[in-house]
């Protein structure tokens, strides 16, 4: 036995207090007289003293005695054996996508783990208690933190390992605050980790096993709205030792739409590019190969990529630069030339400023003083030009051997991307509403037209204003990918404010609220599948995630086997409430019945005989 409070004890003085009060108490019970007048004189007798009798084996000393020993035990809170504490088993599973995998026709990896945990908490005892860590990137409380096997158990449903590779690192450092100085850590996993140092205290058990496996490590949709035609562009990879048949199949709900078969050799790839028509809309593509050891990979769905045309308004004044603009953006798809009031971006000169309220993207052409007294004090320029390179709109520009001409002063405040010296050659405006550019130069006599610059520098504003575009930019992603798209153009919420509709982000008959914004961010789901995002009852756009890690799908380093922890700590118990709490509540209950009792026995009257 032990005391959770051992200075309760100390109540136990209590007992021979008692006894030396009722040893030493004299008690005179009262006397009814039938004549008062008998005692007409007072007289006063004093006795020897207080001495000592023999101990009066009371009513009131029984209670009293039984009172006090039941409080010091309350007090101390007795622990019988190790009645109040169990085993606290933390275990960390490994999340990785290879966990889903297994030899055909056997149990998965996944499964077997699941059969080692059952099996240890049969060893530990029914009372035991367990926590479920699921690793990533950020790791999960699958179930606890120390809840019995069978409410853990029930969760273990819930777990369907799907995730890239990843650092354990982060599962583990929540699994060593979890069990502190009282749990059993344990790594459930399908490979001994070699690159990263696992707790001390922490045993690592394998349940991998080396296959063959064939995965799709590429799937890219493209669509052609010239011709109204699909192209699938499919990278498949032999991740075995040996040469591999499989057959690709591609269906539109149900009706099919490709059937190939190939034969892959040993550590090989191929990649095939399959025609679809227009109009599919979703595509779920499946690859099956005997002998393969992961299904999580041979399966991938994909959304059609929609048409997302920038319109552009060309308020240049006829000439030669109105021509050459005009040309470059014949030259790229989806592109349409329209009027201000509908475009998305205005090519226009300098001297005409973007409007305050306008969403629209502006680019100003110089010069920007057309007089001609300016125009002859420009300066024409052959570098050295400094490149911001951070800037999408810059990818790819060299400006090598390009003479800048009609360069003059910059009046306006703007945030230089192109310079020489302290002379801003291309400059965004600061200030406003929609994006702004300035370019600081004259087609006419400039050489920049004429280099492979002219054409990367409209074709990267081109698709930067189409990214900026309401909707979504991409529909297919892969795991591990945040998904970034505009909900409306500007600052200010559309909406009815009124009547605000909730924005869902919807999947596998799940949702979940996004944060209304101009631009929102999805964070990188975790699970593949078809994603929908909706605006109350309308919906906003869909996108697919897919599983495409070539390192996750290699199976050939996985083995069975375990590690014991450094540092082993069999004895540490966890303590859980007392499941003898009742016997302090009646042992409470009996103290105040003792209590009550002592108290009528002393206060009721004596009849003397």
């Amino acid at each position: 036995m032990t005391f959770a409070n051992p200075l309760g004890l100390l109540g136990l003085l209590s007992l021979p207090v008692i006894l030396g009060i009722h040893l030493y108490h004299r008690r005179f019970p009262p006397l009814e007289i039938a004549g008062l007048h008998l005692w007409a004189v007072e007289s006063e007798v004093r006795l020897a003293g207080r001495r000592r009798d023999r101990l009066p084996i009371t009513l009131t000393l029984i209670l009293e005695l039984l009172a006090a020993l039941f409080l010091t035990l309350i007090i101390s809170q007795p622990r019988f054996g190790e009645v109040d504490s169990v085993t606290h088993l933390v275990a960390v599973l490994d999340d990785s996508a290879s966990m889903s995998g297994g030899p055909p026709g056997e149990a998965t990896f996944r499964e077997q783990a699941i059969e080692e945990l059952r099996q240890r908490m049969d060893e530990y005892g029914s009372d035991s208690v367990v926590t479920l860590i699921q690793s990533g990137a950020r790791p999960v409380m699958l179930a606890g933190p120390a809840v019995p096997w069978s409410e853990a158990e029930t969760r273990l449903s819930a777990w369907q390992p799907q995730a890239t590779r990843h650092n354990f690192a982060p599962a583990w450092d929540l699994a060593q605050q979890v069990a502190d100085q009282t749990g059993q850590l344990l790594f459930l996993t399908d490979h001994i980790p070699t690159t990263e140092t696992n707790p001390a205290a922490m045993e690592i058990v394998s349940v991998g096993r080396k296959l063959e496996n064939v995965a799709v490590t590429t799937a890219v949709w493209e669509f052609d709205a010239a011709t109204g035609v699909g192209t699938i562009h499919l990278r498949l990879t032999n991740l075995g030792e040996k040469a591999a048949d499989a057959q690709v199949t591609g269906r539109s709900g149900s009706t099919p739409i490709f059937e190939k078969a190939i034969t892959i050799s040993a550590g090989g790839k191929s990649a095939l590019n399959l025609t679809v028509p227009g109009g599919v809309g979703k595509l779920d593509i499946d690859v099956t190969s005997p002998r393969d050891g992961l299904v999580l990979d041979n399966r991938v769905q994909l959304i059609e990529p929609q048409v997302r045309t920038v319109g552009v308004a060309v308020e240049l004044p006829e000439g030669p630069a109105r021509d050459l603009f005009r040309r470059s953006l014949l030259a790229l798809p989806n592109v349409a030339v329209v009027s201000a009031d509908a475009a998305d971006l205005i090519v226009t000169t300098s001297d005409r400023l973007p409007a305050a309220e306008s969403n629209a993207w502006w680019l100003g052409i110089g010069p920007l003083n057309p007089s001609e007294a300016a125009r002859k004090a420009a300066k024409n320029l052959i570098g050295p030009y400094v490149i911001e390179k951070e800037n999408p709109l810059l990818d790819g520009v060299t400006l090598a051997g390009v003479i800048w001409a009609g360069v003059q002063p910059v009046t306006q405040e703007a945030t230089p991307l192109i310079s020489v010296g302290k002379t801003p050659l291309l400059a965004q405006l600061v200030g406003t509403r929609a994006a702004a550019y300035l370019l600081n130069i004259d087609l006419e006599q400039s050489s920049l037209s004429e280099s492979p610059d002219w054409p990367i520098l409209i074709s990267n504003l081109i698709e930067l204003r189409r990214s900026d575009l309401p909707g979504l930019n991409r529909w297919n992603y892969r795991l591990g990918e945040g998904v970034r798209f505009r909900l409306y153009n500007g600052l200010v919420d559309p909406a009815d404010e009124s009547d605000p509709k909730p924005l869902m982000l919807v999947h596998d008959g799940g949702q979940r609220t996004l944060p209304r914004g101009s631009v929102i961010d999805i964070l990188p789901p975790n699970t593949a599948g078809v994603y929908e995002i909706r605006e109350g009852d309308s919906t906003v756009g869909r996108f697919a995630v897919n599983f495409e890690d070539a390192e996750e799908s290699n199976l050939q380093l996985l083995f069975p086997g375990g590690r014991q922890s450094a540092q082993p700590n069999p004895t540490a118990l966890y303590q859980i409430d007392p499941k003898y709490s009742w016997i302090l509540v009646a042992a409470t209950f009996l103290t105040l019945v003792l209590l009550l009792l002592n108290w009528w026995v002393v206060k009721s009257p004596r009849t003397a005989a």
